[in-house]
């Protein structure tokens, strides 16, 4: 029962990596948290959570991520100077987050969850086109880097948190959704590779556990990236507002209970 629960939910994360380019970790987070229980399993504890989250994370963006490339949805220099930033503050908030309380995790998860779908509610800027050509694309490796590590950081908190770079590209470095989603699902690739690296180190990962999740990831992952051309920019930017809306609500909902 177990098994089987866990590969369902990796293979919603999963589907939600390749369809909306959020790694799959910001809803992968909370059903890990309150599904278990409803299907009388034990309750897993956040910092399990956390580390089979990015785990997920990790293998269904490179399944998307790999997806995406080949249909040109990728900017390589962007990728280039955020992964190098983001790797770089996920291992520190990898190795950092087991001398976090729960609470403080939780609490995190709550503030970033309700930014992001708050941003993304906002119409897209005017100078966003879609459709431009990569090479038109200009981005200021400066701001992007050090940006991109402090997401990282929360990335390697909470197992979760690449969701945040979608509207950081899109709102702050005017960048087409389509290919924002699909650029981040490689910088997520990198960042969370350090990340779980810095967990694994801390003996944070329970194993058995993350092969059922990822089995469910890779899978997902390819039916996310078929779906995700079917739909307009503007519907994925509602679609991902929402559902990361909906996640930031159940969270205060927990926290404020």
């Amino acid at each position: 029962m177990l098994v089987a629960t866990l590969v369902m939910l990796g293979g919603i994360g999963g589907f939600a990596a390749g369809f909306l380019g959020i790694g799959g970790g910001v809803l992968l987070f909370p059903l890990l948290l309150y599904i278990p229980p409803l299907v009388g399993l034990e309750s897993l504890d956040v910092k399990s959570v956390a580390a089979l989250a990015m785990t997920q994370v990790f293998f269904a963006t490179l399944v998307g991520g790999a997806a995406h490339w080949r249909h040109g949805r990728v900017h390589g220099q962007l990728v280039c100077v955020a992964a190098g930033a983001a790797m770089a503050g996920s291992f520190l908030g990898g190795m950092a987050s087991q001398w976090v309380s729960e609470e403080f995790l939780l609490r995190l998860f709550g503030v970033v969850t309700l930014l992001a779908a708050a941003v993304m509610f906002l119409p897209a800027p005017p100078e966003v086109q879609e459709g431009t050509l990569q090479e038109k694309i200009v981005v200021h490796p400066l701001p992007l880097a050090v940006l991109a590590g402090l997401t990282g950081t929360v990335v390697g908190f909470l197992g979760a948190g690449n969701f945040l770079f979608v509207p950081l590209l899109i709102y702050v470095f005017k960048v087409p959704i389509r290919m924002a989603i699909g650029s981040n699902l490689v910088i997520a690739v990198l960042s969370t590779f350090s990340g779980l690296v810095g967990k694994l180190l801390t003996g944070q990962v329970p194993f058995l556990m993350a092969l059922a999740v990822v089995l469910g990831a890779g899978l997902g992952a390819l039916g996310g990236e078929r779906s995700h051309g079917q739909v307009s920019p503007r519907m994925l930017r509602y679609i991902y507002a929402g559902v990361v809306g909906l996640i930031a609500i159940r969270i205060w909902l927990t926290l404020l209970d």
